[in-house]
């Protein structure tokens, strides 16, 4: 892999992760949770499901 490819990868990491952090700020502030558990759960879902598409972003770090 080239370097730009890796730094490109970073940039679209870091920016991808910006907007999906924002976005989940953003709804889940709309919404009003009764109940301390319910939103524990769902902050922790969000948290766990941005994981699975930095994986093919950062795809070019992979050592074959």
């Amino acid at each position: 892999m080239t370097k730009l490819k890796k730094a490109m990868s970073v940039v679209i990491f870091i920016i991808a992760i910006t907007i999906y952090c924002l976005l989940v700020m953003v709804i889940l502030a709309k919404i009003n949770f009764n109940h301390w558990l319910i939103e524990f759960i769902v902050y922790f879902l969000l948290g766990i499901i941005w994981v699975f598409p930095s994986m093919y972003i950062l795809k070019p770090f992979k050592k074959k």
